[in-house]
């Protein structure tokens, strides 16, 4: 699949999530309103949604559910899952979090490898072979990868849970 297939694709599933989640309020007008020229209001998907992407660079890593590239910390630990991210480096490299309670949408990934592991602030963090994923801060649109090999730390990671490597 092509990163621009990927992509869409998951555009399309968050897009569909995004209209199966707009509310109502019970007639009184406001959001989720079925009345003409009103605006209606929409809720971000709750459930985690996970897709492989190719790239030319790395070959094929995971993405979130908006396409953004995910990324694994060197100074955490797969076994046992461990986050060592918090603070400023969690600013920087926001942690990807599950506390839907909702079954996690995926495509492309392994399933059986996808988990989470609870961090210091008490939140859920997902896991994909045992590595807590994160999102990079400069990483501006879907696709980007400019966190990979950042501090020699920081990896894309792959569906199988492993570092991606330069194609």
């Amino acid at each position: 699949m092509s990163r621009s297939h990927a992509i869409g694709a998951a555009l399309a599933v968050a897009a569909i999530a995004l209209t199966a989640c707009s509310g109502t309020d019970g007639g009184s007008g406001t959001a989720g309103s079925d009345r003409p020229g009103e605006k209606k209001s929409l809720t971000a998907p709750k459930a985690v949604i996970l897709s492989a992407n190719s790239t030319a660079q790395l070959g094929t890593v995971v993405i979130d559910g908006l396409g953004f590239t995910l990324y694994r910390f060197e100074q955490d630990s797969a076994e046992p899952s461990t986050t060592t991210c918090v603070g400023a480096c969690a600013t920087a490299w926001p942690p990807m979090l599950d506390e839907s309670g909702q079954e996690p949408i995926i495509e492309q990934v392994d399933k059986e490898i996808v988990g989470s592991v609870r961090r210091p602030d008490g939140t859920t963090q997902v896991t994909i072979g045992g590595w807590p994923v994160y999102r990079h801060d400069a990483d501006r649109a879907p696709g980007e990868t400019a966190g990979h090999g950042k501090d020699a730390e920081w990896f894309a990671v792959t569906p199988k849970g492993g570092k991606a490597v330069e194609q």
